[in-house]
């Protein structure tokens, strides 16, 4: 069972609102507590004073003690045997009493007939003594007024300060019910354009937009080319199916012929030699795809190329004795091996090879018979080039920016699904932008080995 949990802008709120309440509380009670003792303060030293003066000039009897004409001060004089003598008429028939601090001059709190009383006395002649008496009563009336008036406004501003934080809180964290209200719709309906609208810049607030906004900006990128992937992987896999599938049709129909000659009579050699010819393309045809879907593979798994010193002349004669069997009546020129005879690069040799592979197959596929292809090496500037030139239909021009993008087929290509053209070069190879003629010769170059470069 889920526990309820208030709103972050209701423990905002709650949170600022107990904050300012705790405060005003401790600043009421300090300054009644302050002002209570001053108050008081002042009543002690008020009837010491008193006392001081009847000390100083001493009444004769009959005693006149309404002198102060203040309603909340008693005077009372008793006899050496403390009886009272005189007292004023505000007391009626209360009696003062006399403590023994007050008759050692010190300003004492007493209880006459449920009033509180500061009261002290003071010596007089022939034993009488004096006693000054003050009602603190009117002094704890404005103490509870006062009281009254900072209960009233610490209750006001908590309020006050419950709704201004309440309505700061739903400002402040408006953009970030932006942002989940987003999420929730990005969530819903799969659509990665939404943004969410920004007001502020400078705060963490609008910081939090600005990033959020830009993530939904990535994955929209990221999703999209994921997408045009997928649609090209499609397309790729329908055409590799359709590659393989026509090899494998003329291997069939290659086999059914020559188990059709098993009858001696009917023998062949010459289109027997010719049939295992046939076979034997199409089966390196198929590797040839095979292994470039496996370094495919290899290559999105993250898998690392070991570059090792390797002689570039060995790896293009190997690539031009295999592309021989798939020329088809094209006139295949290697280089000479006076170009590339002491050049050693860094990589990989299988990768490399199938690099020149592929821009050998890709050209025997689009050079019709009497065509001609033709390898060309040299060095330059301490690298290494290779570059394959035929005379067959060429790269269009608005082809030659995405030749080598993932997948992506050309529109020469599109009659003739082969997924050569379109695979991804291995390390170490990069393509060059063809002159804008009916061949477009594709390149590769590779750096020189730094232990064997010469």
């Amino acid at each position: 069972m889920n526990r309820w949990r208030p709103s972050l802008r209701a423990r905002l709120a709650i949170t600022f609102t107990l904050l300012v309440g705790v405060i005003l509380v401790l600043v009421g009670v300090a300054t009644n507590q302050l002002l209570r003792q001053s108050l008081l303060a002042e009543i002690e030293r008020d009837v010491a004073h008193r006392a001081a003066a009847f000390r100083a000039t001493p009444p004769d009897p009959p005693y006149t003690l309404d002198t102060f004409g203040a309603r909340d001060v008693f005077l009372q004089v008793v006899g050496p045997d403390g009886a009272p003598v005189a007292k004023s008429a505000s007391l009626g028939d209360r009696v003062l009493p006399i403590p023994d601090a007050a008759r050692r001059g010190e300003v004492v709190e007493a209880r006459v007939g449920g009033r509180p009383l500061f009261l002290t006395a003071a010596p007089l002649d022939a034993g009488r003594q004096i006693v000054v008496a003050r009602s603190p009563m009117t002094t704890y009336g404005a103490l509870r007024t006062l009281r009254n008036l900072l209960t009233g406004i610490i209750a006001g501003a908590v309020l006050l300060t419950a709704l201004t934080s309440w309505l700061y809180a739903r400002g402040a964290l408006r953009p970030i019910g932006q942002v989940v209200a987003a999420a929730r719709s990005v969530r819903d309906s799969r659509d990665l354009s939404r943004r969410v609208p920004q007001r502020s810049t400078g705060d963490e607030a609008g910081r939090l937009v600005e990033t959020f906004n830009e993530m939904l900006a990535e994955l929209q990128i990221a999703y999209e080319s994921l997408d045009n992937s997928n649609q090209h992987l499609r397309q790729f896999l329908a055409d590799c199916s359709h590659e393989l599938r026509a090899p494998l049709a003329r291997i069939r129909s290659t086999v059914d012929g020559l188990a059709r000659l098993d009858d001696p009579d009917t023998g062949d050699a010459a289109f027997r030699s010719r049939a295992l010819a046939d076979v034997a393309a199409d089966t390196d045809r198929m590797a040839r795809m095979v292994r470039q879907l496996l370094i495919l593979a290899r290559a999105d798994a993250g898998a690392t190329i070991e570059r090792r010193p390797i002689r570039l002349a060995d790896v293009v004669q190997s690539a031009c004795r295999q592309a021989e069997r798939m020329s088809n009546g094209v006139q295949l020129s290697p280089p000479d091996d006076h170009h590339l005879a002491d050049a050693v690069v860094l990589g990989d040799a299988d990768h490399l090879e199938q690099a020149v592979l592929i821009l050998l197959d890709n050209a025997f596929k689009y050079t019709p018979p009497p065509g001609r292809v033709e390898v060309r090496a040299q060095r330059h500037n301490s690298q290494a080039r290779i570059d394959v030139t035929d005379t067959g239909l060429g790269v269009p021009p608005e082809d030659r920016d995405k030749i080598f993008d993932r997948f992506y087929r050309g529109r020469n290509a599109r009659p003739q699904p082969v997924p050569d053209s379109a695979s991804p070069s291995p390390p170490g190879s990069q393509p060059s932008t063809a002159e804008p003629s009916s061949c477009s010769p594709p390149r590769a170059t590779a750096p020189p080995s730094p232990s064997n470069s010469r």
